[in-house]
Parts: structure tokens; sequence; C-alpha cells
């Protein structure tokens, strides 16, 4: 089987899982009794596992033995994350539910940006075939959610965490699968490491990056709560996400053509902007359906492009010997720092004032963005104008 095949298949199954936590969680635990706020805690560890996974995890896969090292620490990871699982079973109070959930996502924390290393390599740079392998964690996304919602409408949100333990152990089982390959320098090594930091351009995109992820936290932790409370379905709001996915999908397979007219960077700067439209969209929708499904195809572009083209700038702005640790920093700042402290902060808010208003400073987030990634652009050593695939 090859290596893209492989990877492809990890990402399929590792997604599926965020398919199912990501727009259901919130709904079972607001079934178990919890407030937006609590809720907003108790999605967090899925941020912040990557302030401290990604580091914690790179050190290993730059310490293990052998080509296949890295393929064993991550099914071991998944494993581990397997095991713990299996406590959300219990009726679980809320501290206890809060650790159980740091450790499951400090296990899987560090297995996206290994492959996401991994896929780069595979696709020799090229964004196209990068795409291709990427795109199937798209794919097992949307089968998740659409498999889920009329399921859960079926037998009821509290079959959620079976559901979980059962994507895990496909993960697990597809964890066996990954390529043999070394990957080096996840791990921070410190006189390269200040140097890149110090990096105004390098400062700029990981700033830029952290913003992008408070705007995106209000809809990764409460988005399909607040659809509940406009009286959608669960297999309603299921086809909502999968919208927004397929979206992400096309755009996976056709970004090529996106890149090929456009600098990498002029896209990525663009990507804030739409970002900052769909969410006043989301904002002052009032629920209406129409609405809804113009701001979740954005999707394509708030995810898809700015995802796409911070690989691609990852690849270019940070040194050859540090791609993996470049990917490590990226994770840190978005998905961490910015998805934690952005759905803890969405979480307060939505008590605090009300839960349009979490939306609106979504929008003001990527607003902010959007200056600082146009500054990031005339920084020093890069202007933004790589296109990844003309040799693809």
């Amino acid at each position: 089987m090859k290596s893209t095949t492989r990877l492809s298949a990890f990402f399929a199954a590792y997604f599926a899982y965020v398919g199912l936590f990501s727009p259901y969680l919130s709904l079972w635990l607001n079934g178990r009794g919890f407030s937006p706020t609590e809720i907003g805690v108790l999605i967090s560890p899925m941020q912040w596992a990557r302030v401290v996974g990604p580091p914690a995890w790179g050190w290993m896969a730059d310490h293990v033995q052998g080509r296949s090292g890295v393929a064993r620490l991550i099914q071991v990871a998944a494993l581990a994350a397997l095991i713990s699982s299996l406590m959300l079973l219990t009726e679980l109070s809320f501290w206890p539910l809060f650790i159980v959930f740091c450790v499951m996502s400090f296990f899987l924390s560090g297995q996206v940006p290994i492959a996401e290393s991994l896929a780069m390599q595979a696709g020799g740079g090229s964004l196209k075939r990068y795409g291709r392998i990427r795109v199937w964690g798209s794919i097992g996304f949307i089968a998740a959610v659409m498999l889920a919602g009329p399921w859960f409408d079926r037998v009821g949100i509290f079959w959620l965490p079976a559901s979980l333990i059962a994507v895990l152990a496909v993960l697990v089982l597809v964890t066996l699968l990954l390529p043999h390959r070394e990957v080096h320098d996840l791990a921070p090594q410190s006189a390269l490491t200040k140097d890149m930091l110090r990096n105004p351009q390098v400062k700029r995109f990981l700033w830029a990056s952290f913003l992008m992820l408070v705007a995106h936290a209000p809809l990764y932790t409460l988005f399909s709560l607040w659809l509940h409370q406009q009286g959608y379905s669960s297999t309603e709001i299921g086809l909502l996400w999968t919208l927004g996915v397929v979206a992400e999908i096309f755009m996976f397979r056709f970004q090529h053509r996106l890149f090929d007219r456009f600098s990498v960077g002029q896209c990525w700067v663009a990507s804030y902007a739409v970002t900052a439209i769909r969410f006043l969209m989301i904002a002052f929708s009032g629920g209406s359906l129409w609405v809804l499904i113009a701001a979740q195809l954005l999707h394509a572009v708030t995810f898809g492009v700015h995802h796409s083209a911070s690989m691609a700038l990852i690849r270019e702005w940070f040194p050859a010997q540090a791609q993996a640790r470049g990917q490590a920093f990226y994770t840190m700042a978005s998905y961490g720092l910015g998805g934690s402290l952005g759905g803890i902060a969405a979480g307060w808010l939505w008590e605090a004032v009300s839960p349009e208003f979490t939306f609106i400073v979504s929008a003001a987030a990527a607003a902010i963005g959007v200056l600082i990634a146009a500054s990031g652009l005339r920084g020093q050593g890069g202007d933004g104008q790589l296109r990844p695939d003309a040799k693809a």
C-alpha cells in the first residue's frame, strides 16, 4: 500500500473522531446539565493539549530509534487515548471529566503535526499532492457527522461516549498502517528556535494564526448548541456541519487553480477577511437557514484556503531543518492557545452577554488578523509570492 494511501486512511480516521467530538460534544455536555461556561472549559483541553503536546511528542519523535519509531509512537499514543476514553462511560462530575479530556487530548495532540509533516514529505512539497492526502480528513469528518446525526436523533445523544470509543478503536487499527519514515527536528532546539521566534515575520504569522482560531472557537465549541437552541435537530445540525466540510473538500480538490492565479500570501490574508464576514453573517442571521448555508459554504476559505496557505508559508518561512518544528509552533499558537482561550471566552461571553455577541467578537478577532497577516507579508525575508503547485 502506498504511503500516501496510508496517510489518507489516518487522516480519515482521526477526523472522524473530530467529526463526533466537535459537533456533538457540547450537546452531550448540555444534556448532562453543564452550563455554556462549563462546556467551554470542558472542551478546552483538546486545544490546551496542543500547547504542551506537540513539543512533548516532538521530543519523543526526535529520540525514537529507526524508521518505524515514529509510527510506533503514534500507535502507542492512539492506544492510550482509547484506554483513557473508557472513563467516559461512567458518570463523572465536572473536574474528573475535565481530567479525562486532558489525558485523552494529550495523547491525541501530537499525532496531527507529525502526520502533517509526513504528508508534506509524501507530497514532495506540492499543495496539490498534499491536498489529495489531506482531503481524506474532511471525508472522514463528513462520514462521522452524517452518520452520527440520525443515529443520535434515533437513540439519544447519550450514546456519544460509546461512539467516540468505537472511532478511537478504528484509529488505533489505522495507525498500524502508517508509513515508516523519520521525522527530524520536531523537538525544539534552543538556538535555532530562538532565532525563528525572533523573526518578526514568524511572530506575525503566529499571532495571526492565534487570532484565526480565537475567531473560530465559538464555532468549534458552541455552534451546535446555538443551532439546537434555534430549533435544529441533531440531523440538521450534522448536515450544516457537513455542508461546510463539503465546501472544504471542494477547495482541497481544486485549490491548486486558486494558488496558480493568486499568491499564497494573498490567499492567506483574504481568508481572514472572509472569516470576519462569515461570523458576522452567523451573528445577525437570526437562525435563518439560507444565511447559515451561505456562512457554512465560506468554510472552504476560512479553513480550507487558510490551512493550505499556512502549510505553504511554514514551508517557505521556516528553515529546511525545522519544518516539523514550524508545524508544532503553528499548532501551539493556533489550535492550542487560540482555540482554548477563545473557547473559554466564548462560553463566558455567551452567558455574560449573548450567544450572538460571541460571533461578533469572532469577526473582530478575524479583522485584526487581516491587519497582522498583511503586515507579516511585508516583513523580512518573504513576500508571500510562493506558488507551491507550479511544479506539481
